[in-house]
This record gives structure tokens, sequence and C-alpha cells, in this order.
């Protein structure tokens, strides 16, 4: 190696060691400033110190307690649906050779449609036209569009225990029963065959109603049954069938029970002694309600009080609809005064309440509304029978000024017998 190439090559290293301390001293003074910091931010930076934590926010909560709500339900009742002849003409149609029945019930059909249960004595048969034609008394036969026509206005049960039950035998019993619940509705107090039990019990929302119906007399006609055939498809008042029947509704958790009672004196306005011995036998045995038909027109209603319970009894609800008046009876020797009440009517209107804490159910309200049947006459000429809610319709202008007085002594008459609170 030459002398000019020695000296060429100290100098390049010279060159590199300078660059190397340059590139030294720039790294330390980078350090030493905090690159991509301003050293104000150095001077405040403190190191991270965590929140202390709310420790209970991690404990389990205790959930809090559901409420259940009260329950309430509502029941209406009435008393005796009867069709005589004047009714079952009026029905019919000639041009179309039909009946029809819904017209008499149109001012109440409001009224029991919003019931959660609605129920009434169906006092007769509906055992067809081959046999028995369509009849009144003594011994009733409806078509069976009267059903039809109960139906649609918003009954949901028909108490079929009374003096009529066996007007078209045996037979007509049982196709009564039969035509009543291929529409839907239930019937209690007669039955085709020997039954499981004798009570009906149906759940409302969650209350549950038992119900049960007795006849105290069929007007002989129990002669032309067998005592097997009778003791399986009627239910006449017997103490030791009535008490059989509320332990079984006690043994399957009936809430409430009501009793649907035929009994008392046609035409008399107040109880017997033996109407009230028994209300307080079936009180005393476990019956809340009891609801009467019967005597054709209203008997008393009282609310009464047995161990801190209230217990309610209307011993005759009166006729809900029929042709019995004024005008039909007296020709046959019964006085105006006594014959003016069979026109008047009445829904028992019960509110019964479960308390949702306790389960503990009861008698809420008790309400009436009182009831008027008008009996006229259509524009082509047919008669007519309607069931007229008395307050509603005080001021029709459409009713005569008679029709409008007998309401007004109707209202009067009922709520006076009507004392329950």
């Amino acid at each position: 190696m030459n002398r000019k190439a020695r000296l060429r090559k100290k100098r390049l290293r010279a060159s590199l060691l300078g660059l190397l301390v340059i590139v030294a001293v720039t790294a330390v003074s980078f350090a030493a400033k905090g690159i991509g910091k301003d050293s104000e931010d150095i001077k405040n930076e403190q190191p991270a110190v965590e929140e202390p934590q709310d420790v209970s926010q991690n404990e389990p909560q205790e959930p809090e307690p559901e409420v259940i709500p009260d329950t309430i339900i509502n029941i209406k009742a009435t008393g005796d649906i009867m069709f005589h002849p004047s009714q079952i003409d009026g029905g019919y149609n000639a041009s179309t050779k039909s009946y029809d029945f819904h017209n008499s019930f149109k001012a109440v059909k409001g009224i029991f449609q919003e019931a959660d249960l609605a129920i009434a004595n169906f006092e007769g048969t509906t055992a067809g036209d081959e046999v028995y034609s369509y009849q009144g008394y003594p011994l009733f036969n409806a078509p069976d569009e009267v059903l039809d026509a109960i139906r649609d206005a918003g009954f949901d049960i028909l108490s079929t225990a009374n003096n009529h039950s066996l007007d078209t035998r045996k037979a007509g019993l049982i196709r009564t029963v039969e035509q009543i619940q291929s529409r839907g509705m239930y019937n209690v107090g007669t039955y085709t065959e020997k039954p499981e039990t004798r009570v009906l019990i149906k759940d409302v929302k969650g209350i549950r109603i038992a119900f049960l119906s007795y006849t105290e007399m069929l007007n002989g006609l129990d002669s032309v049954l067998t005592a097997d055939d009778l003791d399986t498809l009627i239910n006449i008042t017997d103490e030791t069938k009535m008490k059989e029947d509320i332990a079984y509704a006690k043994e399957n958790d009936a809430d409430v029970i009501i009793a649907y009672l035929h009994w008392g004196i046609e035409y008399k306005r107040e109880q017997t002694p033996s109407q009230e011995a028994l209300a307080d036998m079936l009180f005393k045995e476990g019956v809340d309600i009891i609801l009467g038909s019967h005597p054709h027109v209203i008997q008393p209603a009282k609310t009464l009080d047995y161990d801190g319970k209230t217990k309610f009894v209307a011993y005759s609800m009166g006729n809900f609809i029929s042709n019995q008046r004024v005008e039909t009876l007296v020709p046959y020797g019964m006085s105006a005064e006594v014959s003016k009440y069979t026109e008047d009517g009445v829904i028992i209107d019960i509110d019964i309440e479960k308390k949702g804490e306790t389960g503990e159910v009861s008698i809420k309200s008790i309400e009436y509304t009182p009831l008027w049947v008008y009996k006229g006459t259509t524009s082509e000429g047919r008669t007519e029978h309607i069931v007229y809610p008395i307050m509603e319709f005080l001021e029709n202008n459409d009713l005569s000024e008679d029709s409008i007085s007998r309401m007004s002594r109707s209202y009067s008459d009922t709520m006076a017998q009507m004392n329950a609170e």
C-alpha cells in the first residue's frame, strides 16, 4: 500500500469516529428532554392511583317482593224465564216460518254481557214439537230458538231444577239439557244421566265458584219417574244431599258457593219460616250466596253476618220475563193488587273479591237493577214482550204514560225489598 492510500484510510476512520460521537451526544440530549412530551408534561405527570371501589355494589341484591294484585269478578243473576203462548206466538214469523226472540232481551243484553258470569232460572222445557206442541202453563214447552236468544243476551248458566222441569217428562228434561249445552251454556240442577257430581264449578280469573241448584216441588210429576231416575235426573231439596254437595265444593277448593233454590209460595212477597230455616242451614254449612226463584214476585234480599263473614240471600228475584201481569191474571181470579207484582224483576249484581296477598275471598259489593216487562204490539201486529231496566227507560218518549207509570211503581216496590248494603 502506498503512502496516499494509507492517508485516505486514516481520514475515513477519523470521519466515522466523529460521526459516532455526534450521534451519541444527540441521543443523550433527546433522552434528557423527553421525545414527544413537553417538559411541563413530564414535570406534572403523576403515578396512577386506583379509585377505591364500592364493595357494596358487588354484593348480591335482595329481589323486590312480588306484589300479587287483588282480583274482582262480577256475577249477575236474575229470576224466572218463562215463555207463555202469547210470547211464543209473538216470536213467530209466518213469512219465514221461523222463531226469533232476540227482541225480548235487547234492552238488557249489554248488562249481562258485561258480567263474568250471568245466571237465571229457565222454567220450562225445550222438548221439540214432535210429541208436545209449543205451549205455556201448565206444561211449558218452548221452541229451541228461545235458547238462542238467551245465549245471545249474555247468559252463561241456567238453573234448570224447578217445578216445571218434568213438564214434557223424562225425554223433555233430557233434551232441554242437551239443547242448553249444545249452545255453549251450562246448566245445573238437571242431568241427562247420573253425574259424577251435582255441583258445577267454574274457575273465573282464579276464583272458583261452585253452583248448586235444587227445587222443592215438581207439580206432582215426580210420580212419572222411577226412584232411580228421579235421583239421577233432578235435584230435589234434600238436606243430606245438600250437605254432601257443599262438602264436595269445599273439597274441590271452591272459593264461593252459590245455591240457586226454587222454593217458597207463589205470589207471596215475604219469605216463609221454612225458607229462612233452610237458608240458615245452608249458610252454616258453607254456602255464601242464595238466589231464590218460584214465587214470581220479588221477595226481600238481605246481607247476613255469620261469624264475621258476609252472606247474602235473595229469597225471590221475581219474573225475569213472562206473560204474567195484571191483564192476564185478574181474569183468573187474582186481584190487581197482587198480580201487578208479577211484572217486576231484578238483576242482582254481585262483585266477588279475592285478596292477592292473603287469598281471602269475600263479597265486595251488591247492587240492584230493577226490571219491568213491557207488553205491546209490533208494527206487523205481533205481540211483543221486552224486559226493560227501569232507570234507563223512565224518560223514554216511545213508551206510553201508562207504561211509564207502571215502571215507576215497579221500581219503588222492588227497591223497597232490596235492603242489602
